[in-house]
């Protein structure tokens, strides 16, 4: 009996629990086989008193077997658990049988009953044990049955891009604490790539650590339109039941019941079926909350099935709602497109909009996480370089609009693969009857000099566009409900129309045929635009303007775009039916909008009047070259003072129209006319930089010698700028540096009352400014320093 002490001594839980499941087994197996052979040889050598003994053991021997069967499988923590403490109690049961061998105490039922009462409590360990192991092997089988994907995966992806900090904004404020609290629906919604997922993650981390407590129960699910098991309500459903039988006895006994009750797995349930099962989990009573959150639901496709699968899994969103548990909350993330919006916010009771969001620092740094993470190649990014990213995203498309083509192209291309595929998804998801109006409207607002009001963007719906002639307006085909026109087109894609410009970054298959270039979608909105100025005739008023909701944009922007289409012989005639003075539609174009950039947008009279400048003047100002020509040849007057620059020849030189220019002086244009403003042709070239255009007013004689108002002359603009070689032409057409005003000062007169800076004053000595000139009160330079306190100027001049 001596190697059974030595057993006894393996009792020491501090040894056993350090013990792997192949030591389990093994000492098991020595249990089971050794033990049990040696007591019989030594029973057959001793007195009946130890028959009782033998009896008492090898009534054990089927269970140690069978004990030994059911941990052949992997361990859980628990099942581990529960056999060192059986190992533990038969360990203790035979070294008290020794005990009472060695003692002589083992004759009668009363030396037993301590052996027989231990036995029992391994008896009672063992089918603990041997009732998990089966419980875990059904779970097993009905994974198998149902099939659920498993979202830690996702979960875990996602996690990734977190930052330390990530969605504290959220977590620690009272809407997710009076979500916790009341329950029902939470909704997310945001633009792809606004940090839903993250904000989604970071809920179920927290619900984990609930979890892990025993104060709460949860599963969640994401959706994903590159998988298709992640996208409908039947994925969804095996994914919860699942999902909550682990946490729960009484889920496992119903999961269980609808396992048996189809033939063992042999039949697959039903979704009335796991709705049931899923209906009855959610209503064991005593339960505490039971979190569910569903990340990314605009991932399940709508554009295919009767019904489609989002329509179910909104419809199973809708089913969990109603069913109206006061421990059950749910979280839903989506964009916001308009079939989840119509659902959705009805039924929630907290909403949070990551774009309405967007304007605290907590939720961009989200947004930065999102999207400086979601790529591996682009790596960490440095803090400016982060900020940089936010501002570009955030400021309105028009910024990014100013970009070269390539410029766009480079932008695009760095976005991360996972926002562009979810891009690309969407637009592959619009409707098939309505992709040509989607197509049209990104078209607009990728090249919209100014972000589009719902009514502007819904009239392009109404528009007939035609090959070869101007787009025809269908009344009939103006939406009744423009915004949900809109967004039941487009959908969340209506924000992100730049990155879905030029061809040579299109996607293979449906979502390719959305690119467009900047000039095809300058063409789109510009035909839009005149087409609705020349709808517009001799009875609209201030009254009836309203019922063309386009004609205020197009009157603003008509031009802007027509700069790269406007040489097609149809839109040509077109412009030349606004530009025509005979017609109505000039003076209603300028009746809606004053072209002069600085007077600005004014109101408008009662009704239309005789326009305040010339056709030519607008046409030379907006560098509209055949329509200037037209204009001269139509009578329009080359020297005709009006608007803000004064004479067509200033405007062109203010805006840097070079051929419209020489145009206009071949046509016989003043060169010296003082415009409104002060100014000449030459100086507001001048003034705007625009050089080429400076020498060829110079070529024709223009008046190097004049004031603006009586504060510069050409030379003195020249010589502050720096343009060494205009000074020198100008000094080649007489240009006088001590050139006095009606005042009678020299632009030094000017820099000593402290108009200017000190080193302008010494720009103008260096090119013979005199310092004796007097002006009109008999003050010299110096002078007018010392009345003026300038002392830096009086040294200057004295030196």
């Amino acid at each position: 009996m001596k190697w059974l002490k030595r057993i006894v001594r393996l009792s020491y839980p501090s040894l056993l629990t350090e013990f792997s499941p192949t030591h389990l087994r093994l000492c098991l197996s020595l249990l089971t086989k050794r033990f049990m052979l040696d007591l019989a040889i030594d029973s057959s050598q001793v007195s009946t008193s130890y028959e009782m003994l033998i009896d008492l053991f090898r009534s054990l021997e089927a269970f140690l077997k069978r004990l030994n069967t059911h941990i052949k499988m992997p361990l859980t923590n628990a099942m581990m658990e529960t056999v060192v403490k059986i190992l533990l109690q038969l360990l203790s049961t035979l070294g008290l049988a020794t005990q009472q061998v060695n003692q002589g105490r083992l004759d009668g039922k009363a030396s037993t009953d301590d052996i027989k009462y231990a036995l029992v409590i391994v008896q009672r360990l063992a089918t603990e044990i041997i009732d998990k192991s089966k419980r875990d092997q059904l779970v097993k089988d009905v994974q198998v049955w149902l099939s659920p994907v498993d979202p830690s995966e996702s979960h875990n992806m996602t996690r990734k891009a977190h930052h330390p900090g990530s969605a504290a904004w959220f977590i620690q404020g009272d809407t997710f604490s009076e979500w916790k609290k009341t329950g029902s629906l939470l909704w997310i919604h945001g633009k792809p790539g606004s940090g839903k997922s993250v904000l989604c993650s970071t809920i179920i981390q927290e619900i984990a650590t609930m979890r892990e407590a025993g104060l709460a129960s949860m599963a969640y699910f994401y959706f994903d339109f590159r998988d298709r098991a992640k996208q409908d309500s039947r994925g969804l459903l095996s994914s919860l039941l699942v999902q909550l039988c682990k946490q729960s006895d009484l889920c496992f006994d119903i999961l269980s019941r609808l396992y048996s009750t189809h033939e063992g797995g042999s039949v697959q349930p039903s979704d009335d079926a796991l709705l049931d099962c899923l209906k009855d989990m959610l209503g064991l009573p005593g339960q505490g909350p039971i979190y569910i959150i569903l990340d990314g639901l605009d991932e399940s496709p709508k554009s295919s099935g009767t019904p489609s699968k989002r329509e179910s899994i909104l419809e199973l969103v809708e089913w969990l709602v109603n069913l109206r548990g006061s421990n059950l909350r749910i979280c839903v993330s989506s964009c916001a497109e308009t079939d989840i919006r119509g659902v959705l916010q009805p039924l929630a009771s907290q909403i949070v909009s990551l774009h309405d969001e967007m304007g605290h620092i907590e939720d961009i740094n989200d947004y930065i996480n999102f999207f400086v993470n979601s790529d591996a190649k682009i790596g960490r990014w440095r803090n400016k370089d982060k900020d940089f990213v936010v501002n570009k995203l955030s400021e309105e498309a028009g910024n990014l609009r100013r970009c070269l083509p390539e410029g766009i192209r480079r932008i695009y291309n760095k976005f991360p693969e996972t926002l562009k595929e979810a891009y690309e998804r969407i637009l592959q998801d619009i409707d098939e009857n309505r992709w040509m109006c989607a197509h049209r409207l990104f078209q607009c607002l990728a090249v919209a000099s100014r972000p589009l009001r719902v009514s502007e963007l819904g009239e392009f719906l109404a528009w007939d566009f035609r090959s070869n002639e101007l787009p025809v307006f269908e009344a009939s085909w103006r939406p009744e409900d423009l915004e949900d026109a809109l967004l039941s087109t487009c959908s969340s894609l209506i924000a992100i129309a730049v990155l879905i410009i030029d061809s040579s970054s299109a996607a293979a298959g449906g979502a390719a045929r959305y690119h467009f270039s900047l000039e095809q979608a300058h063409f789109t909105v510009g035909q839009g635009c005149l087409a609705a100025l020349l709808q517009l005739d001799k009875h609209v008023n201030k009254s009836s303007i309203v019922d063309f909701p386009l004609a205020v944009y197009a009157a603003q922007s008509v031009v802007i775009h027509a700069q790269s289409w406007y040489a097609k012989e149809y839109i040509q005639e077109a412009l030349k039916r606004l530009f025509d003075r005979n017609k109505p539609h000039f003076s209603i174009w300028i009746w809606i909008y004053n072209v002069d950039e600085n007077l600005g947008q004014s109101t408008i009279s009662e009704t239309p009047s005789q326009p305040p400048v010339t056709p030519l003047y607008c046409a030379s100002q907006f560098g509209l070259n055949d329509i200037v020509e037209w204009s001269v040849y139509a009578g329009d007057s080359l020297n005709g003072v009006c608007g803000y620059y004064g004479t067509p020849l200033i405007a062109a030189s203010a805006k840097g129209h070079h051929d419209i220019v020489r145009r206009l002086l071949n046509h016989g244009a003043n060169i010296n006319t003082v415009g409104p403003n002060g100014r000449t042709a030459l100086y507001s070239a001048l003034e705007k930089g625009h050089l080429n255009i400076v020498g060829r007013l110079l070529e024709n004689y223009a008046d190097v010698n004049t004031w603006f108002m009586d504060r510069y002359t050409p030379l003195g603009e020249a010589l502050e700028k720096g343009y060494s070689e205009i000074v020198q032409r100008l000094y080649q057409r007489g240009a006088n540096v001590n050139l006095q005003n009606r005042f009678g000062e020299t632009l030094l007169h000017q820099v000593s009352l402290g108009r200017y800076e000190l080193g302008f004053a010494q720009l103008l000595l260096a090119h013979g400014a005199s310092v004796h000139t007097q002006d009109n009160r008999d003050r010299t330079p110096l002078d007018v320093a010392r009345e003026s306190g300038n002392e830096e100027v009086v040294q200057l001049l004295l030196s």
